[in-house]
C-alpha cells in the first residue's frame, strides 16, 4: 500500500480538528526581535545565493565527510519548493552537481535524497541586480547527512506542528552588506565543540524587518545513521546546547512550528580542525624535493577557524513525503501512546515563552535516544517534508485512518 502525505490536508484537516485557541501564531514581534541573538556568528551552511546567471539556480549536494573533507552525493534527487506551492525537481549527477532553471528570488524550502542520505533546508536566492553589490555564493551547497530513513518518519511524526499561523518568509529589500556578513561564511559545515559539546542556534527562514528571526520552541535532534544520539530544545533565543557531544561527523535536525531543517556537518575539537592551523594555511599534497629542504607539489588554501556556534535557518511550507508499507486495514496509529502527558515546548514558538535555561528542555539538552514507537514504513521517495495527515491506498478503495498524537517536546519523554 502507498501511503501518500500532503501538506495541504494537513491544513484542511487541522482546522477541523483544532480550535482557534489551539493554533499556534509564530508572526515576529519587536519584542521578539529584541530578544533574539545579534551575534555576528556566520551560518553553518550555505543558505543565501545570488546566481550569476538570473533564473539558474546551480549547486550541488555534498557529504561532510571528516577533516575539512566534502564529497558529492551521486545522483541525489533534489526538490526546490517555492512559497506558493509550486516544487520542481531534479537530479544531481554523479559529482552531485545539479542545475534548475527558472528559479526567480525568493525564498525556498529544499530537499534532497539519495541511499542513506538527505538534506532539508531553506534557500534564498536573490537577484544580483538588488544585493547593491554584497558578495553572496553563487552556488549552492547543500550539506546531506547519512540517516535512516525511519528517524526522519518518527521525528515528523511526533514534533511536526499541525497547525501554524506562519507568514511567508521574505527576503530584505535593503541592507545586503550587513546580511552577507552574517549569513555568508568561509567555513561551512565546520562547527567548532566548545566545552565538550555543541551550541546551536536555530532560525527560521527569511528575515523580519532586515533582521534574522530566531526560532524558539524548536526540537533539535543529533544522529547519525539510525541512531539519535542526543536531542534538546530551542529557548526564546533560538539557543541550544548539547552536552558531552565528541568531534565527529553529524546530522542535525530541527523541526517545530517553524518549519524542519536536516543537515550534515562536522564538529572539530576545541581550537581548531586536526591537522589544521587555526586562521593559517593548511598544506595539501607537500613533499620534501631532492635537497631535502623545499616543499614541492604544493597546494594551499586559506583556512578561517570554525564557527564555536552552529547556526541554520529551517526551511518553511512543507510539502509532501511519501511512504511505501502495507498496513493492516483500519486505523493506522502513529506512534500511539508515546505522549504520556499533557504536550510541553509548544506554546509561543518565536516568542519570548517557554524555552529557558533549565534541565530537560532549553538551553541545556536532553539524552540520547530514539523517537520511540514504531513508524509505518520505509522512506520511498521525498518531495520536501511534511505532518502526516491522510492516507490512500493503491490496493483498494477503503480509506485508512490515521491518527496524529499531538505535539512534544523530548523533555516530556
Amino acid at each position: 500500500m502507498r501511503l501518500l502525505f500532503s501538506s495541504w490536508l494537513l491544513l484542511a484537516v487541522s482546522f477541523g480538528c483544532l480550535s482557534s485557541a489551539q493554533a499556534q501564531d509564530v508572526t515576529p514581534t519587536d519584542e521578539t526581535l529584541s530578544a533574539g541573538v545579534r551575534m555576528e556568528t556566520p551560518l553553518t551552511f550555505n543558505q543565501w545565493v545570488c546566481p550569476k546567471q538570473p533564473g539558474l539556480l546551480v549547486g550541488r549536494v555534498i557529504l561532510p565527510s571528516g577533516n575539512n573533507q566534502i564529497t558529492g552525493v551521486s545522483n541525489a534527487m533534489i526538490a526546490l519548493r517555492g512559497q506558493s506551492g509550486e516544487v520542481v525537481h531534479a537530479q544531481a549527477n554523479e559529482m552531485g552537481e545539479f542545475a534548475i532553471e527558472n528559479v526567480g528570488a525568493g525564498v525556498y524550502s529544499m530537499t534532497a535524497q539519495a541511499d542513506g542520505v538527505y538534506a532539508c533546508s531553506a534557500m534564498h536566492v536573490l537577484d544580483a541586480s538588488k544585493v547593491e553589490g554584497a558578495d553572496f555564493p553563487s552556488k549552492v551547497e547543500l550539506a546531506a547527512a547519512n540517516v535512516d530513513w525511519t528517524v526522519l518518519k518518527s521525528a515528523l511524526i511526533r514534533y511536526m506542528s499541525p497547525l501554524k499561523n506562519q507568514p511567508a518568509a521574505s527576503l530584505p529589500i535593503t541592507g545586503f552588506r550587513k546580511l552577507a556578513q552574517r549569513v555568508v561564511s568561509n567555513q561551512y559545515s565546520q562547527v567548532q565543540r566548545v566545552d565538550g559539546g555543541l551550541t546551536g542556534l536555530v532560525l527560521a527562514a527569511g528575515t523580519w524587518k532586515n533582521e534574522l528571526v530566531p526560532a524558539g520552541m524548536m526540537n533539535v535532534f543529533i544522529v547519525r545513521n539510525e541512531e539519535v544520539l542526543a536531542r534538546s530544545l530551542t529557548d526564546n533565543q533560538g539557543l541550544f546546547r548539547v552536552e558531552n557531544l565528541p568531534a565527529g561527523n553529524y546530522g542535525i535536525m530541527a523541526v517545530g512550528a517553524a518549519g524542519v531543517g536536516f543537515a550534515g556537518f562536522e564538529l572539530v575539537e576545541d581550537g581548531f580542525a586536526a591537522n589544521s592551523p587555526a586562521n593559517g594555511l593548511r598544506f595539501d599534497g607537500a613533499n620534501l624535493g631532492s635537497d631535502q629542504e623545499h616543499l614541492v607539489g604544493l597546494a594551499s588554501s586559506l583556512l578561517q577557524a570554525p564557527s564555536p556556534m552552529l547556526s541554520m535557518q529551517v526551511a518553511p511550507s512543507p510539502d509532501g513525503i511519501q511512504f511505501d508499507d502495507t498496513e493492516d486495514d483500519g486505523v493506522i496509529l502513529l506512534d500511539e501512546g508515546l505522549v504520556e502527558s499533557a504536550p510541553v515546548g509548544y506554546g509561543d514558538p518565536l516568542g519570548v515563552s517557554g524555552g529557558g535555561y533549565g534541565g530537560g528542555g532549553g538551553y541545556g539538552g536532553g539524552g540520547g535516544g530514539g523517537f520511540g514507537g514504531g513508524g509505518i514504513g520505509a522512506l520511498a521517495g521525498v518531495a520536501g517534508i511534511a505532518g502526516i495527515i491522510a492516507a490512500t491506498s493503491d490496493d483498494d478503495d477503503d480509506n485508512q485512518t490515521i491518527i496524529v498524537p499531538p505535539p512534544a517536546s523530548p523533555s516530556s519523554l
